[in-house]
């Protein structure tokens, strides 16, 4: 699946797709890692959706 599809699951430990990641960035503001990390639970399991979520924070700016 492309890494850019909203069903693309960014955090698999999770089950959190980047559809559901972009509606919290869009809908919050945020843009602290790891603020978003522990209001959305993500990346805090294995960490590594991390990176990709960062790319996605830019991306947002």
């Amino acid at each position: 699946m492309d890494k850019n599809s909203r069903d693309y699951e960014v955090c698999v430990c999770r089950h959190i797709t980047r559809g559901q990641i972009e509606d919290f960035l869009k809908e919050t503001g945020l843009t602290d890692l790891k603020e978003i990390c522990q209001k959305l639970n993500v990346g805090n399991v294995c960490g590594a959706c991390r990176g990709m979520i960062l790319d996605m924070i830019e991306e947002m700016k």
